[in-house]
């Protein structure tokens, strides 16, 4: 099983395997502790997760967009 969590610093999607204890951030290189971040979906495979972030990060950027903020503002 696979996670799409959320980073706590920086706020960027990333994947982690369901039985991993950490995750480091390839955008803010924070060491992020699974049990203690946002879980928004899980995915039985990675390319699924993949799918997952990309339709998070389409309905974020078209609700910014909806309120007249770019992505490149964050």
């Amino acid at each position: 099983m696979y996670v799409v969590i959320v980073c706590s610093r920086c706020g960027h999607y990333l994947l982690a395997k369901g039985g991993s204890k950490t995750r480091q951030c390839p955008y803010c290189q924070i060491r992020l502790r699974l049990a203690k971040v946002k879980k928004v979906a899980s995915a039985k495979s990675p390319k699924e997760a993949s799918a997952l972030i990309r339709a998070l990060k389409q309905r974020r950027s078209e609700v910014l967009s909806d309120h007249g903020i770019s992505d490149t503002d964050f």
